[in-house]
């Protein structure tokens, strides 16, 4: 798993804390603890586990927007968008297709009955969120793999639109600016969804047509967090600039490192009885305020803090991300993303016997022999076509592929 600059490899540990945070949630739910006597003292806290998806977005944005960062200070071409969406399609299509199909034959009630067509084409093309009845009848976390590969579809777009604010001048200031006019317009985006979405019953004719899909492409069902991704983004700007361009020296990293972990904790703290403004959710007529416009932001600028306070930390803030069994976690962290719900809720009726207690460690066996059977295989393909291409007359000497890092997914 050595597979990149020490700083790099903590967020292994940090993508497995996202995963496990999600999976603590639905174990919560599904153990019903919300009902016991000192549930209703832990409810906030248990709700804002959910929140580990808006860490994933933040690890993406981060992952993803690096090389693009790189070019850009160095006055390069950009990445090739070819090349990026075949390698985001082998890293997160395969796992997910075989998921779903399985789930296909293991669950077939969690789909929609009559509609099982359309539900399993919007699953397969993955704009299911886009769908209000498809969102998340199946496996609720797939949701966010929909809005995931529509990040990536808009990723080398607003890329190249960034470049253009940077063009030959290699300066971070206006690389940065493009990054804020990213998340200046995502937020704005979301003000309109919600104003629009107070009046979509007011509306009629081709008016109220109008206005429904404008909010579902642009919200989709439970929201899109553009802002959120790209504050990774910015977390990836700023990493470049400092460690790689050496633009702080290692003990100003040190230093700002502690300080932000300590911003960190203490805004995502704050933010935890917050937690029901995380999420949005399309339902016309329903007032989102201030609060769920804004929630989703802070909450991912807490965790691009806690991110930066990994990457500029010392070995005592990075130790405890790259403790192995953690970073093994984020090893098999999209597989357990996917396959810890129906296991564990459970969606499979032929796991309905099982007690929970069992059912949880299933589904990190599952997640492993999901890496190691659909994943592993693939990520090695790729990683040995990369290789060749970039040295045919070269042999890889090993099937092992660039684990975790880089991947930029759940």
């Amino acid at each position: 798993m050595d597979n990149g600059p020490q700083e790099i490899r903590a967020l292994d540990g940090l993508r497995a804390i996202a995963a496990l945070s999600i999976v603590a949630f639905h174990t919560y739910l599904t153990a019903k603890l919300e009902y016991k006597p000192w549930g209703p003292i832990a409810y906030n806290f248990a709700y804002f586990l959910a929140t580990g998806v808006h860490l994933f977005f933040v690890l993406s944005g981060f992952l993803l927007f690096l090389p693009y960062v790189r070019a850009m200070l160095h006055a390069r071409s950009l990445p090739s968008a070819k090349r990026f969406y075949r390698r985001r399609a082998l890293r997160i299509l395969p796992a997910y297709w075989a998921c779903l199909t399985l789930l296909l034959f293991l669950a077939p009630s969690a789909f929609k009955g009559l509609s099982l067509a359309q539900d399993i084409g919007v699953h397969v093309i993955l704009v299911h969120d886009d769908f209000p009845r498809f969102a998340q009848d199946l496996d609720g976390p797939f949701w966010t793999l929909a809005v995931e590969v529509q990040f990536y579809v808009v990723l080398p777009l607003l890329a190249f639109l960034t470049s253009k604010l940077v063009g030959a001048s290699r300066s971070l200031a206006r690389l940065a600016i493009g990054v804020g006019c990213i998340i200046a317009t995502a937020l704005l985006v979301r003000t309109a969804d919600a104003v629009i979405m107070t009046g979509i019953p007011t509306f009629s004719g081709i008016t109220g047509t109008i206005a429904r899909v404008f909010v579902l492409i642009t919200m989709g069902s439970l929201g899109k967090f553009l802002e959120v991704f790209a504050v990774g983004m910015l977390c990836a700007t700023l990493y470049v600039a400092t460690v790689e361009e050496k633009m702080f020296s290692p003990k100003q990293q040190h230093r700002l490192a502690w300080l932000l972990l300590g911003e960190a904790v203490v805004l995502l703290a704050a933010l935890v009885p917050f937690q029901t403004f995380a999420s949005s959710r399309y339902a016309p007529g329903t007032v989102i305020g201030f609060a769920g416009v804004t929630i989703p932001f802070f909450i991912g600028l807490g965790y691009g803090s806690l991110l930066l306070a990994i990457v500029w930390g010392n070995k005592f803030i990075r130790a405890p991300f790259e403790f192995y069994p953690l970073r093994f976690i984020g090893l098999i962290s999209y597989s357990l993303y996917m396959w810890h719900l129906p296991i564990i809720h459970p969606l499979i009726p032929a796991l309905a016997s099982l007690t929970l207690k069992w059912r949880v460690p299933l589904a990190f066996l599952v997640a492993y022999l999901s890496y190691q059977l659909v994943e592993r295989p693939f990520l090695s393909r790729r990683h040995k076509n990369e290789q060749a291409k970039e040295n045919p007359a070269a042999l890889p000497v090993a099937d092992e592929p660039a684990l975790a890092v880089g991947q930029g997914t759940p």
